[in-house]
Parts: C-alpha cells; structure tokens; sequence
C-alpha cells in the first residue's frame, strides 16, 4: 500500500511535468521536431546508463538506491520550478535539467520494475504488475488534467515546482517498507556483470523475443505521447486544458484496462494471447485516432488505446519477470527498462522529425501500423503449442 501511494503521487507529477515541459517547449519554438529533441534529451540517460543500473541493484538494497533517485528528481524538479517561475526559461535550460533527470530515471526505473518481485513474489506477481500499471495510468489521467488547469490557472511554472515535491512521498515511503533482506550479488567486473546479463537474456528465445517487442514499443508505441501537444494544439485547436484532457484519456484506459488484468491474471490464461489481443487493440485504435479531427471521438479512442496498452505491457512486464533468475533479476530488469524508455529518445527524435515533414498525423500512424505488424509477428514466433484458441488456459508457463 505504501508503494503504491508513494509511486503514485510522484507519478502524478511526472505526467505534469510531460506536460507541461512538451507545452513550454511547443510554446517557444512552436516546433514538433524541438517537441521530439527536448523529451529525447529527456530519456537519453536511460539508454545510455541503464545496464550500469543493473549491476547496481544487484550490490545494493533497492529502497536505498530509490530513495536517493528521489531526491535527485525532487532537486531538479524545483529547481526547474524556480527558473521558469523567475522567468529565466530556455531550451538549454530545459534539457539540461531534463538529462539530470533523466540519469537518475537510468537507475530509478529498472529498480521498480523488479521492486513488485520483492513485495510480493511470484504468486501474485501479475496481479501486482496489473495494480501497479492501474496506479501509473491513474496518474496519467491526474497528472495532466491537474497541470492543463494549473498552467490555464497560475502558469507552467507552479507545474514544475510542484512536481518535484510529489517525490517527497516515495522518499518517505521507502523508508517505512520493511523489504526482505537483501542478497548481495558479486560481480568480479562490472562489464563482465553486464555481459553474463546481456548474453542470458539473448540465449533465452522468449526473454529475446519480449525485449525486442518492448524496444520497437519504446521507438513507435510510445513516441504519440510527445505529439499530443501538437495534436492539441494545431489538430484540435485547444489550450492547455484540452491537451490535458488527451493525456487523461489514455490513462483512464490504462488504469481500466490494468484493473481488468488484476481480476483475470489468477484465471491462467495463455500469456501470450492477451499479449497479441492488447497489441491489435492498442495499434488499431491509435490509427484510427490519426485519421478524425474531432476532439470527442479522439478522447474515444485514446481511452481505447490505453485500455489495449494496459493488456500488452502489464502481460510483457509480468512475463519477463516470472522467466529470469533471481540473480539475473537486476540486471534483466536494467535490460528491460533500456528497451522500454531506453528507446525512447529514438521514438521521440523520429516522431518529431517525421511530423516536422508530414505531419504529425502521418508521424502517430506509422508508428501505429509498425506496432501493429510486430504484435503480429511476435505472435506467430512464440512457441507453437502456444497458439491454440483465444484466451486457452495454460496449466504451467510457457518457455
């Protein structure tokens, strides 16, 4: 419980401060592509830093090593506040304070996901995965929606600041939680650590074929959260709140979606067909929202493609923890948080580039389809015993 409310209330912020800093940015430059470089400056230390990060879960006790990823965030969040507030905002500003950010993002985000593990072990572990994701997605409909009235009420800047002190509560949280002991794992070397980590992930077929699927999702899936400002804004014509509207829509899918993954993730369905069913659902729906220039019917169908997201992600995530080792669970879960938010400065940076030239509507579809044709293929090279009927239960794990 505290966890969850402490990861939920800085999950809050940080999706105002999404917001809110794509905003800003479109704000200054009215540019998408400078909308994509800003968010992949970002997200850029998650690529680069990540695997170290695994290493470091696996010498030290995670709550520790959260807590000061907190503090970290918390600092630069106010401190963003203050300069945008005194009026001394500026792109290099920005992505600075974004890069700080996001260094210890490197570290922060593989620790949560194999945090869940820890808590509750593997019994429960998808039921965990799906509350948790419910949680995420609550926050992207708060979040938001919070920081489209306070930018229209008091300015950006209040956004800011107050996203740094919602890292205050998982701070403090991780200091109440009684965490099993830690095991410390010894590397001789910190490459080789990542090596062995790299190579059991790659010689493993299904970890090798769910972290290729969560890299092209990182790249296309993910990238249409950065051109919602300019959905906002040039599509649909709307201010701060309406841009906040969007984002919300796609978290209250989420979070239903993840609720429905809570109740069934106990009945034994095959893992792998709600994978494919929150993958056809997710892409199509996003295609469709590129093609309809109005506001209601967009909200429509972003709840859509946050409900299929929330069946894809929370199945991928739950699944890759339950075929790793406990003494592979750091590092995989580093491996894991590369592909997914690692990839996303890619995402950002092609999603930009392309709306800059075609429009951001081309830019979202394409990377719609693309997610579209790999849910597919990543279906059809799973094991064949795994491909039977929709929603066949699976008496034991699929390997």
């Amino acid at each position: 419980r505290l966890f969850i409310m402490g990861h939920g209330i800085s999950l809050t912020g940080s999706w105002m401060h999404r917001m809110a800093q794509g905003y800003l940015v479109y704000e200054i430059t009215g540019s998408a592509l400078w909308v994509g470089i800003i968010d992949a400056i970002a997200t850029l230390p998650i690529l680069l830093f990540s695997l170290f990060a695994g290493v470091i879960l696996d010498h030290f006790p995670k709550q520790h090593v959260v807590r000061i990823t907190q503090a970290v965030q918390c600092l630069s969040g106010i401190t963003l506040g203050i300069v945008v507030l005194t009026g001394n905002e500026s792109l290099l500003i920005l992505g600075v304070l974004g890069f700080i950010t996001g260094c210890a993002s490197s570290i922060d985000l593989p620790a949560r996901f194999s945090l869940p593990m820890d808590l509750v072990g593997k019994k429960d572990l998808h039921a965990a995965y799906a509350l948790n994701m419910s949680t995420v997605h609550t926050a992207r409909i708060l979040g938001p929606a919070v920081g489209g009235f306070l930018i229209a009420g008091v300015g950006v800047g209040w956004v800011f600041l107050i996203n740094g002190l919602t890292f205050l509560a998982p701070f403090i949280a991780f200091t109440l939680i009684s965490f099993p002991p830690f095991v410390q794992r010894i590397h001789d070397n910190v490459f080789i650590a990542i090596r062995d980590g790299v190579s059991y992930a790659l010689n493993h077929a299904e970890l090798r074929l769910l972290l290729m699927y969560t890299a092209i999702f990182g790249v296309f899936g993910w990238s249409y959260t950065t051109m919602l400002p300019v959905f906002a804004s040039d599509v649909y014509a709307m201010g701060p709140s309406g841009l906040g509207l969007l984002f919300s829509a796609a978290g209250a899918g989420t979070v239903l979606g993840g609720f429905v993954m809570s109740g069934i993730s106990r009945l034994g369905f095959n893992p792998h067909r709600l994978i494919l069913f929150g993958s056809v659902l997710y892409s199509l729906s996003l295609f469709f929202f590129t093609l309809h220039p109005w506001f209601i019917l967009a909200l429509g169908l972003l709840f859509i493609v946050g409900f299929g997201q929330a069946f894809q992600n929370s199945t991928v995530h739950t699944r890759v923890q339950m075929l790793c080792t406990d003494a592979m669970r750091g590092r995989v879960s580093s491996i894991q948080s590369v592909m997914l938010q690692g990839m996303q400065p890619i995402g950002s940076f092609q999603v930009g580039l392309v709306a800059s030239l075609l429009g951001p509507q081309i830019a979202v579809g394409l990377g719609a389809l693309t997610m579209f044709v790999s849910g597919m293929l990543l279906y059809r090279l799973f094991p064949v015993e795994s491909v039977k009927r929709p929603f066949e239960r699976i008496e034991k794990p699929i390997i």
